[in-house]
């Protein structure tokens, strides 16, 4: 929706470009942001001068390096990529599967880190990261499954209906669902088989803060019939805890206090 301001246009034409997750045309983006076309134009043309998008031979867009930049050091920032590597890195070794870390925000999720081999380098080319909470795709997968167990709220905004199904396997049933959302929250684990997509398992837990907010999520994702679920659980659960400790040591993990003040 166009807020009329020039930040607000920009970010715009920045999520729409992302929640495609392939590149996109100027006809595409114009429709999508509701913005006229000779502005998206030139917002588009001015953030690819900035390396914030780039500008295809066929005229599409995609998002930029400097975006890449930003994210990586951004995750800096906040201490969750150094804080995950070591056990994204151990967790790959392992499996050999997909890897991955996000962040949980009160505005989405952010897929920080990723590790796959050759095995798998297809299988994320042409996969597309379920950020938006209100999709079926990240209500049935495991990572939905972390931040709805967590997060009352969000759950009622599903007002009684389970995901809309994605594969054979998505669970239609209200009471079903709700039962394996209290699984969760009884093991920390959340396991899901080809209720997102058809082919794939994911088995993923909570990255929390000492006080036990919800920051993250680290999980494995594989083929369905590959991947060890049972036998992953104490593995990322030692994850989990290890990189809770590490948030109990970094200032950049603790929220400042209610009045904006930093700690003395």
């Amino acid at each position: 929706m166009d807020d009329r301001t020039v930040t607000g246009r920009v970010v715009a034409v920045l999520d729409a470009v992302a929640a495609h997750g392939r590149p996109v045309t100027l006809a595409e983006l114009t429709r999508e942001v509701g913005i006229p076309k000779p502005t998206v134009r030139r917002i588009a043309a001015d953030l690819v001068a900035r390396r914030m998008l780039q500008r295809r031979a066929d005229g599409r867009y995609l998002l930029g390096p400097h975006l890449l930049d930003l994210g990586t050091r951004a995750a800096v920032q906040h201490g969750l990529l150094q804080a995950a590597t070591p056990h994204v890195q151990d967790l790959f070794a392992r499996t050999g599967e997909i890897v991955w870390v996000c962040q949980v925000g009160d505005s989405g999720v952010s897929l920080m880190t990723t590790a796959f081999g050759v095995n798998r380098a297809s299988d994320m080319r042409h996969a597309s990261w379920p950020d938006d909470v209100r999709s079926a795709a990240f209500q049935a997968s495991a990572l939905g499954h972390v931040l709805l167990a967590d997060r009352p709220g969000l759950l009622d905004g599903l007002r009684g209906r389970p995901p809309a199904p994605r594969t054979p396997h998505t669970t239609t049933s209200w009471p079903r669902f709700l039962a394996e959302l209290q699984a969760v929250r009884d093991t920390a684990i959340a396991v899901e088989h080809q209720q997102s997509l058809l082919g794939f398992s994911c088995v993923a837990t909570g990255l929390r803060r000492p006080d036990g907010s919800l920051i993250g999520c680290i999980g494995v994702t594989g083929r369905t019939g590959n991947l060890p679920t049972r036998r992953l659980t104490r593995p990322l659960l030692a994850a989990a805890d290890d990189i809770g400790r590490y948030a109990a040591l970094s200032p950049e993990w603790h929220e400042p206090p209610a009045d904006g003040r930093q700690p003395s």
